[in-house]
């Protein structure tokens, strides 16, 4: 299976650097999606989809800290577990309407945004540090998280929405 996802990258030395991420983090990977879908056989097929995933914008996302790469890479195999169960158990998923983009968070004390942010859901925290700590666009986050453009586009919306009201609550009001 490795041979297939390093046939997507074009560079030797991404190649490279590719199967060395491979191997180091197979088996946390293959933890994440047999936590969500406690089957092995379905935690195998996301771990397959979400390195395939990975291989596709390795290019981009390679330079990254080990660190955030790492929690990019974990972030994209418990999504597409989650997906794979919504499948499974037949849960219908609704996408969003596409609305005009909320005006930019104010201005805070770190310490205060970073208390905001860790009362948030894991799924909103994610969604903010996929588009604001790895700045990755619409399109990109909707593939890690194996969603529509337009559903990514209205998670970060709202993730943004609430931590904004968090922040209102802690007397910043922008």
């Amino acid at each position: 299976m490795l041979s297939s996802y390093l046939a997507l990258i074009d560079d030797n030395a991404l190649r490279s650097e590719f199967e060395t991420f491979y191997f180091e983090n197979r088996l946390k990977g293959m933890r994440a999606a047999y936590n969500v879908l406690n089957d092995k056989v379905l935690a195998e097929d996301a771990l397959s989809e979400a390195f395939f995933k990975l291989a596709k914008c390795f290019q981009k996302i390679h330079s990254l800290p080990s660190h955030k790469l790492q929690a990019y890479f974990v972030i994209t195999v418990k999504n597409t577990a989650l997906n794979m169960l919504k499948k499974e158990t037949h849960i219908e998923t609704v996408e969003y309407d596409d609305e005009l983009e909320h005006d930019e968070l104010p201005e805070v004390d770190y310490s205060i945004l970073k208390d905001c942010i860790t009362r948030l859901g894991d799924t909103d925290r994610e969604i903010l540090y996929l588009r604001f700590e790895l700045e990755l666009n619409y399109s990109e986050i909707a593939a890690a998280l194996s969603i529509s453009e337009t559903a990514a586009r209205q998670r970060v919306r709202y993730a943004k929405s609430k931590l904004r009201k968090l922040l209102e609550k802690e007397g910043y009001h922008g």
